[in-house]
Order: C-alpha cells, then sequence, then structure tokens
C-alpha cells in the first residue's frame, strides 16, 4: 500500500459515479469489481473521508468492513494519525458486517480501531456475533431501536445477551413496567429507552428526540406509577369502558396540571437546544416544567399505563405558532383535549373549553362560548362560559381522528372537582391498581414473566 502516491480524485469519481448510475446488478457488480482493482482501498478510504459527516458511507459501498479495519489498522502501523476516524460513527447492519466484526475481535492485536462509535440496528448483532467477544474489543459498541418485540422473542430462548449495551424502543411507557424492565436486565445490557410514538409518521415530530439513559426512565416510571397508584374509580362503573376511561383521564390530567408549571424559559430557548427538548418529553416529570408537547407526551404515556388510547396532535395554533395537544379515546369516542390551555382553569379550579372537546369547538378562532346556557340539574345552573378553539385544523401527518362530541366544561370540572376527595373510605368508590376492573382491562397485554 503506498501512501505517499498521490490520489487521483478524478479518476475515482469517474469510476464511482458509473457504479452509482448503473442499474443493472449484474453490470454494478462488474463496476465495483473494476473499481477495487484500479483503486486501493487506501486511496477510497481518503477519497470517502472527504465527506466529514459520514466518512465511511462511500467506502462501505464498495469495500467490506475487514478492509476499513485493515486499512486503518495498517495506516496507524506507518505512523499516520486516525483518531479523526476512529472517533466516527460505524453502522453496522448486515450478517456480512458482523462476520468481520467477529473476526475482527478474535485478534490478539490492539489498535485504534477498537475506538470505533459502533451502531448496530435491530438484533442481527445477536444472532450471528460473539457478543461478549465483539464488546469486549469494541469499546464503544451499542445496539440502537432493539424493540420491546424482538426482546421478548429474544428472550424466550433463554440466552445471556450480555456484553454490547442496548436501547430499547417502545412505543409508550405502558408497554415497559419496571417488574419488566428488571427482567429483560438480566438477560441484556440496558443502557437506554427510546419512546418513539408509531401513531408518528415523521419522526420529526417525536416527542422524544432522544433516549432516557435507564436511571431516567426508571424515576419517570417510578412517577407514573405514583400517579397511577392514587387512581380511584366507581365501584359499579365494570362494564362501562368509557365511564371508567374518563374517570381515570380526568384524575391523570387533574394531577399533570398540579406537578407541571409551563416552562417559559424554554419557550424562547432555540428549538433543539437542552432545556426544549427536556420540556418536550417525559423529562418534565422530574423537572416539573413542560412545554405543549411535554404536557401531551406525558398524558399520552401516562394514560397508555392504564390502557386509555391517547394520541399526540402537532399543528398550530390561532396565532399560527407550532401547538401540540392530545386526543383521547373514551370507550369508542374521540375527544380534543389541550392540557397546555386547561392547565390554568384547572388549578383554580374553573371549568375548561379545551377538555373533551369536538372539532366543531376545537378548531377555529379563540373565541368565548357559554355550554348549556340556561340549564338547571336538580335546581343548580349547570351553564359554563369558557373559551375554546384556537387551534388551526391543518395537522402535521395522519394520525389526527374526527371528534364528533364532547363534555360539558361544567361537568368535567364538577367531577375534577370530586375526584380530589377520592379516598379509600369515600362511599362507592375503590382503588383502581389491583382491582378486578384493573385485571380485566390488563388481560390483552403482552407480557415478559419476571418468574420464567
Amino acid at each position: 500500500m503506498n501512501y505517499g502516491k498521490e490520489i487521483n480524485y478524478d479518476l475515482i469519481d469517474e469510476l464511482y459515479y458509473e457504479w452509482r448510475n448503473e442499474r443493472d446488478p449484474f453490470a454494478q457488480r462488474n463496476k465495483r469489481d473494476e473499481i477495487k482493482r484500479k483503486i486501493s482501498p487506501y486511496e477510497f478510504l481518503v477519497y470517502s473521508s472527504r465527506n466529514s459527516y459520514m466518512p465511511f458511507k462511500i467506502f462501505r459501498n464498495i469495500f467490506g468492513l475487514s478492509d476499513l479495519f485493515d486499512t486503518l489498522e495498517k495506516m496507524q502501523m506507518q505512523g499516520k494519525d486516525i483518531s479523526n476516524l476512529t472517533n466516527q460513527l460505524l453502522l453496522i447492519e448486515t450478517p456480512e458486517d458482523i462476520r468481520d466484526l467477529n473476526n475482527f475481535a478474535k485478534r490478539e492485536t490492539t489498535s485504534e480501531v477498537s475506538n470505533l462509535y459502533c451502531v448496530c440496528m435491530g438484533n442481527n448483532i445477536f444472532r450471528y456475533g460473539d457478543v461478549k467477544s465483539i464488546g469486549k474489543k469494541f469499546l464503544n459498541i451499542h445496539v440502537n431501536n432493539l424493540s420491546l418485540e424482538q426482546i421478548e422473542y429474544m428472550i424466550k430462548s433463554q440466552n445471556d445477551y450480555k456484553g454490547i449495551p442496548i436501547t430499547i424502543t417502545i412505543d409508550n411507557i405502558g408497554q415497559l413496567p419496571l417488574d419488566k424492565l428488571a427482567y429483560i436486565e438480566s438477560k441484556f445490557d440496558v443502557e437506554g429507552i427510546q419512546i418513539l410514538d408509531r401513531d408518528k409518521v415523521n419522526q420529526a415530530h417525536q416527542g422524544e428526540r432522544t433516549p432516557l439513559n435507564l436511571r431516567t426512565y426508571k424515576q419517570v416510571r417510578t412517577i407514573a406509577n405514583d400517579i397511577i397508584s392514587k387512581l380511584y374509580i366507581e365501584k359499579n362503573s365494570n362494564s362501562d369502558k368509557m365511564l371508567i376511561d374518563f374517570q381515570l383521564a380526568i384524575q391523570i390530567i387533574d394531577e399533570i396540571a398540579h406537578k407541571i408549571d409551563y416552562d417559559y424559559d424554554a419557550e424562547n430557548k432555540p428549538r433543539f437546544s437542552d432545556e426544549v427538548i427536556n420540556a418536550s418529553g417525559m423529562v418534565g416529570l422530574l423537572t416539573g416544567k413542560s412545554l405543549c408537547k411535554g404536557y401531551s407526551e406525558i398524558l399520552r404515556n401516562i394514560l397508555s399505563c392504564v390502557d386509555v388510547e391517547c394520541t399526540v396532535i402537532d399543528g398550530t395554533d390561532f396565532n399560527n405558532n407550532a401547538h401540540t395537544w392530545n386526543q383521547v379515546k373514551l370507550g369508542d369516542i374521540w375527544f380534543n383535549v389541550d392540557l397546555t390551555y386547561a392547565r390554568n382553569a384547572i388549578c383554580n379550579g374553573k371549568p375548561s373549553g379545551d377538555l373533551f372537546m369536538s372539532d366543531m369547538a376545537f378548531y377555529g378562532n379563540r373565541k368565548q362560548y357559554t355550554f348549556e346556557k340556561g340549564q338547571e340539574v336538580n335546581g343548580k345552573k349547570v351553564e359554563s362560559t369558557v373559551m375554546i378553539g384556537g387551534h388551526s385544523s391543518q395537522v402535521y401527518g395522519s394520525n389526527c381522528r374526527q371528534c364528533r362530541s364532547y363534555v360539558t366544561p361544567y361537568l368535567t370540572s364538577i367531577l375534577i372537582e370530586k375526584s380530589r376527595n377520592y379516598n379509600e373510605n369515600y362511599n362507592g368508590i375503590i382503588q383502581y391498581v389491583g382491582s378486578d376492573i384493573e385485571k380485566a382491562r390488563s388481560e390483552s397485554k403482552t407480557t415478559i414473566n419476571p418468574q420464567r
């Protein structure tokens, strides 16, 4: 390998783009072989690394992972500084990649190649790799986006998968209670949890842009458990799913409203700053501060723990500013819920026109409206004048449902106030956790049995 040779970038350009533009698979394979005959791995690596953001991308299209490892080691032996390459991200996807990892892990020599940030996608590394040897050889290897379904399938084999840290991908925290997580930890080296809302097509609108580390997830789930442990339902609501959903939802909404303040400081920070990221996801449960996206993600995730379906809607408000809210399914009926707008009314014990609203009331200009005007129940006025609307019907994604019904603000407010007095001695009320109702609602869930 002649490192002093001047690299003919024009020739490499010509050969590479001929390969890339070739549509016939057989002809393309011949083009790749031609590149390998005329261009050394070193020359092609230097050519590829001109892209400082993804220095290995072009190289990997032509040469294998073993070629990359060999070239980097030879460069180091020749006294070249390869630290600008070995601190880069290296994506591991195919069985061939993992075969090359296995072979390199067997080498007794040490080199800076072991410093590469190797990211494995899916479970192939556990199917084809010598996990413990690879994990020992590569100091910065990690498995991203290992789904809960993949983990549940792998655990059936009773193998020990420790050796390479993993990030578990879940749709919501209801899928991963702490006892299930503890059992997974006995089989895997769990480093983080990524919450990815499967209802979202556009990744840019995900609430959790970065994974929660293991400690943070456990703290978040513990707080959620504490909220759930305080939930009560009426004894006679056994078969009325809508009534059960409504009782659970209003108590969770009330708890979040009182526990988390709106984060006015983060509101003025750049979109991808740490402050905005923390205020836009589950971390708000720890900090006690959140933005609209954070309120929405927290509500969606805690409702998932009690089997109430909820989705996050990304759109704009009446001033054309980015805004996020929820849609909550009570029984078989969807309602619009904006906890950000409703919070002050909830905390002040007043009715809100932003909870359990129809599309007609929810979308359009912000305005004052009187529900149940002049009506009385048992001699008591039930009308309520509240602010409604303030949301644009132009939303991002395709997860927005039609909401044709509403719950009157007076009724929601009265039931929230009533639920604040619930306890084990309250007549006609039982604790939700541990009840037959909770067990019946959880029967359809897929769980990993910690005793297996």
